[in-house]
């Protein structure tokens, strides 16, 4: 590697692929990239931040977009770090060369820096935030937000990457630590903060040519191409040569790829001639590779190939390894460190380059793009707990013993002079139930099936009750039904296969998209029940596009190398022909036939097929119920797949069952299975679950835009320019015609087909088979198009009146694209003049910028969810769900299945004691001014059974909320001697009249001699026959707690 020099002009030539990024890297001086679209700025940020391990900004382009008041405080951002750091690399747009910026003197005017230990008072931070645009939020989540709690500070500034919290003693910075948007809990102690301003005050003369100090490192493509950007923006001659002046006085980096007179020269070529020599030769990749590695490159001294996971380098290391070739997996580059270094590296970089000393080798250079994941972040809480963090007043809630009432919201009351909260409960006639905090667990929200009104309950009545007895015989019958099913298989002999060899290594790493980590799980669950002598019989549930396919495809792959034949059975002609061309694209390199029978292929045809089958000639047979019937004979058949189990009619399901006796059987389905219901059903049915998305901000760039012609014209004809098709969601039937005559008028010549749910099977079968044939350019559909839809060649969707459409439905929509490796488009239109609510906007803002709010998704799926339970247990299942609720049903299940596979819970179960003791016990709205925050917290402490867990909570709180009050202790004090008396198995424990009253059980480890002793001794303490110990106590109530833990210790032997 050169050393670069300070100013004068370097010009990169060839294609470059990353080399910029890697050089830019290696500089440690400031750099300003000149960047033309979001695509290539969001590339080179990527390749930036793996190579220097370093935060790269960029400054969003000018655009009509809903949420340009974001864009506004990134630009803030990107501006305040060129003006601040020393060590910045940022990316410019060319068309805002020209623009009016906020000054650097402004920036730095309202910039502020706090540090630990200095004085401030708390109301002057809050009024700066005010003035300098913050907006007050109850969880600090996104930058440009703050939160004040007593004595903390919660803000998210511009400046930084994460938010910080600010603890005050007094008025003094007591603490600042960094934390975590999601958990929302502290992770890091540091010493100072900045703060920036993020109102966007414009100074009209102002332009990034004053930002441009001395010492930088400019990249751009030619004085020429700078010039067309700025023709319609500024007064072009004046503003080049002072643009030029500042590019003589800093080192300029040409990559235009021609050279002029003077200057130094560095060639780097792209390795595209390589992906054009794999793609002619794709059988032979690792042995021309191979061949490179020994002779040409031999003397290169660095050479280092980029896998896109462990389990990627694992695979290659491996592979290069059986071709006589060590490259060690390394943790990072040490280039130009160590004289000479060979090696595989774990990162994210999509291109690779080639100089006279380096050479970078990715997995899409060598295998063709993958597409990436979005790694889902698990924010600490289970679903038990998210079903609760959207619980508004005058939702459904199911009380356990009282059934489904209408929660109302939490009260403050006083009883015998002590203040509670309790959580209020409206049934039938207007009555009431306050449920005391600590039976929060007895409380759940209600879930139940899309659209579905449950039946609110009248108190006092066994209407409840017998509903619940009768959900649970239903349940009952079904873990039976499934235990015995389970059993029958586990005696069954099925085929053995082999472990993997090196060709099923290969067609792996030829995948496109980067596994998700649920897809690897599967895959491992699928090929371990390959390999074991018991037939298999495992269902795979997730969203649709979360790479069950995959699966299936790797499953057949192992089965035919071993010479048994595969059955692929779906629902419909279309899923048919989806399959038959998944299938042929994957395995088009590979000595696998495959055919398709279904009612467009003749009967002439299908009489071949039938044959070929029967001779062993077709490896894979993909089709509909045509495949079940009886003129189909297998040669050996060694692999069902199922896809969608549930869309088949009884008479097909028991040929199914005759079929799956001793074949291995795959099934999957497209609806998400909650992991409550998972748990349920483990040990009786073999379920994989995906539930990560393959998804990441590249694959699908989504732009919420004001409804645009132009806009919608052009997004459309960039995609048919590069032969892609379109979806163009319209969701009301009455006038769907309206919005097709617009769109015709629009795109003239443009092929626009309509369908929508209210056309015939057959017709709109045709419509789509035709659109798959690429027969249409643009769908016009409602959203039919969100379910089971799958066509790699739709790259771009429109959904017109977005804001009007639940999160869940624009997830599942937006999901219909960015199935193939091209970059993938999704425009939500909103029409010009409306107002949108806050929900909306937040909808919108979640779906744009693919957060996962808490589990913003896992609250949008259980319409979903619900569905997947249905289609796994029977669709009257959903009916019983209805009834008494989802969590509730999970519950019953659980039970019922321990229950039959004698793991029964002892009958007594799990003890949770009544406690009233005449103390106040809350948290004040003062601590905790939320109320679903409030409400959550309530939740969680009500599930406590363990001191650890308790102390957790308690840190938490403290790191959250500042000091805990003392009716929040009280409370915390006296959770922790419930955990206790629950251990111990003590049911109730009352105070009335200086008498402190403990209602024992027989499993009450009470020391008899001792309690004998103490009352023999004192006269203070009674025992009487009904299991009631009564002791004296004249105590205040603030000793009450620890005169009751004391008097425990001594009866009880734990």
């Amino acid at each position: 590697m050169r050393e670069l020099k300070k100013t004068g002009t370097l010009y990169i030539t060839g294609q470059i692929g990353s080399f910029l990024s890697f050089l830019l890297s290696q500089a440690g001086r400031k750099a300003l990239i000149f960047y033309e679209t979001d695509d290539e700025a969001l590339l080179l940020r990527e390749e930036i931040e793996f190579f220097s391990r370093k935060s790269a900004y960029i400054f969003p382009i000018y655009s009509d977009r809903v949420f340009e008041k974001e864009d506004e405080v990134k630009r803030t951002a990107f501006l305040h770090h060129l003006a601040m750091d020393t060590d910045f690399i940022g990316l410019y747009p060319c068309s805002a060369v020209g623009h009016n910026i906020i000054s650097r003197e402004m920036i730095l005017d309202n910039a502020k820096a706090i540090h630990f230990g200095d004085t401030l008072f708390q109301e002057d931070l809050v009024r700066y935030l005010d003035d300098q645009g913050y907006e007050v939020a109850p969880l600090v989540r996104e930058e440009g937000q703050y939160a004040k709690r007593g004595s903390i500070i919660d803000v998210f500034s511009s400046s930084s990457d994460r938010p910080v919290r600010i603890e005050f003693f007094g008025d003094e910075i007591y603490s600042i630590r960094f934390f975590d948007p999601l958990s929302q809990r502290s992770v890091k102690e540091i010493e100072s903060y900045n703060l920036t301003s993020i109102k966007s005050l414009i100074n009209s003369n102002t332009t990034i040519i004053d930002y441009i100090g001395e010492g930088m490192i400019l990249v751009h493509k030619g004085f020429k191409h700078m010039e067309v950007a700025l023709k319609e923006t500024v007064n072009v001659p004046q503003f080049m040569e002072a643009l030029q002046r500042k590019f003589f006085s800093n080192l300029s980096i040409d990559i235009s790829g021609v050279q002029e007179d003077g200057g130094d020269m560095i060639e780097a070529l792209s390795n595209d001639d390589l992906r054009h020599l794999f793609e002619l030769r794709k059988a032979e990749i690792f042995n021309t590779l191979s061949e490179k590695m020994r002779t040409e490159w031999w003397d290169s001294p660095y050479l280092y190939l980029f896998a896109s996971s462990p389990r990627q380098a694992e695979r290659l290391h491996e592979i290069f390894q059986s071709y006589q070739i060590t490259l060690p997996i390394l943790k990072e580059i040490n280039c130009p460190q160590k004289q000479k270094e060979w090696g595989i590296v774990v990162g994210p970089l999509r291109r690779g380059f080639r100089t006279h000393d380096i050479i970078f080798l990715t997995e899409e250079d060598i295998i063709g793009p993958k597409k990436r994941v979005m790694k889902k972040k698990w924010d600490g809480f289970d679903d038990f707990l998210n079903s609760f963090k959207d619980l508004a007043i005058g939702e459904w809630v199911v009380h356990i013993e009282h059934g489904i009432g209408i929660y109302q919201g939490i009260t403050e009351l006083k009883i015998e002079d002590c203040r509670k909260d309790f959580l209020v409960i409206e049934y039938q006639d207007r009555d009431k139930l306050y449920v005391p905090i600590d039976d929060l667990h007895l409380v759940q929200k209600f879930i139940g099936g899309e659209k579905y009104k449950p039946k609110i309950d009248k108190l006092g009545t066994q209407y409840w009750i017998n509903t619940k007895r009768r959900v649970k015989k239903n349940v009952e019958d079904i873990a039976k039904e499934l235990i015995e099913l389970y059993a029958e298989r586990e005696i069954a002999e099925g085929h053995q296969y082999p472990p993997e060899d090196e060709l099923f290594k290969e067609m792996e790493s030829r995948f496109e998209y980067e596994e998700t980590e649920g897809q690897i799980q599967a895959i491992e669950d699928v090929l371990r029940d390959l390999k074991s002598s018991k037939p298999m019989d495992r269902v795979i549930c997730g969203d649709v596009g979360f790479g069950k396919t995959e699966v299936a495809l790797r499953a057949s792959f192992k089965v035919v190398m071993d010479n048994k034949q595969v059955a692929i059975l779906v629902p419909t002609t279309i899923l048919a022909q989806q399959h038959y061309k998944n299938l042929h694209e994957r395995f088009k390199d590979y000595p696998v036939n495959i055919d398709m029978l279904s009612r467009f292929r003749s009967k002439e045809e299908q009489k071949h097929i039938i044959e070929d089958v029967r001779r062993g000639k077709i490896d894979i047979v993909v089709g509909t119920h045509r495949i079940l019937q009886k003129d189909l004979d297998f040669h050996d058949l060694g692999l069902l797949i199922v896809d969608e189990e549930h869309r088949f009619g009884v008479k097909h399901k028991e040929k199914l069952k005759n079929i799956k006796k001793n074949v291995d059987v795959l099934s999957l389905s497209a609806t998400p299975i909650p992991r409550t219901l998972h748990m349920a059903l483990s040990g009786i049915k073999d379920l994989s679950i995906i539930n990560t998305p393959p998804l990441d901000r590249l694959a699908i760039k989504t732009y919420v835009v004001k409804f645009n012609d132009e806009l919608i014209k052009k997004g459309i004809l960039n995609e048919l320019q590069r032969g892609g098709q379109v979806f163009f969601v319209h969701n009301y039937i009455h006038n769907i015609g309206v919005v097709q005559d617009h769109l015709m008028k629009l795109l003239d010549g443009a092929r626009i087909a309509v369908a929508h749910g209210r056309m015939e099977g057959k017709q709109l079968e045709k419509i789509m088979l035709d659109f798959i044939d690429k027969k249409y350019d643009i769908l016009l559909s409602t959203n039919i198009v969100e379910s089971g839809l799958d066509i790699s060649n739709v790259n771009t969707i429109f959904i017109n009146n977005a804001h009007r459409m639940g999160l869940a439905d624009l997830y599942q929509l937006r999901g219909r694209v960015g199935r193939s490796t091209k970059q993938a488009y999704a425009y939500l239109l909103v029409p010009k003049e409306e107002v949108l609510t806050k929900d909306s906007t937040l909808r919108l803002k979640i779906i744009e910028e693919l957060t996962e709010l808490g589990s913003g998704f896992h609250i949008a799926n259980y319409d979903l969810e619900i569905r997947g339970a249905g289609n796994l247990l029977g669709k009257e299942q959903s009916g019983n769900v209805n009834l008494i609720g989802f969590e509730l049903y999970c519950n019953m299940l659980e039970d019922a299945v321990k229950q039959m596979k004698n793991e029964a819970v002892p009958v007594e179960g799990e003890i949770v004691t009544e406690m009233n003791l005449p103390i106040d016990a809350y948290i004040p709205d003062s601590y905790i001014e939320d109320s679903t925050q409030k409400l959550l917290t309530y939740k969680r402490l009500s599930k406590v059974r363990e001191e650890s867990d308790l102390k957790d909570i308690e840190a938490e709180l403290k790191d959250r909320f500042g000091d805990i009050p003392r009716p929040l202790s009280n409370l915390l004090k006296i959770i922790s001697l419930k955990c206790f008396l629950s251990r111990v198995k003590i049911k109730k424990i009352e105070y009335a009249d200086k008498h402190l009253i403990l209602h024992v059980t027989d499993k009450t480890p009470v020391d008899m001699k001792r309690l004998l002793l103490l009352v023999k001794q004192k006269g203070k303490i009674k025992l009487l026959p009904d299991n009631r110990i009564i002791i004296y106590a004249d105590t205040k109530a603030a000793e009450l707690l620890e005169f009751t833990k004391n008097v425990l210790m001594e009866l009880v032997t734990v």
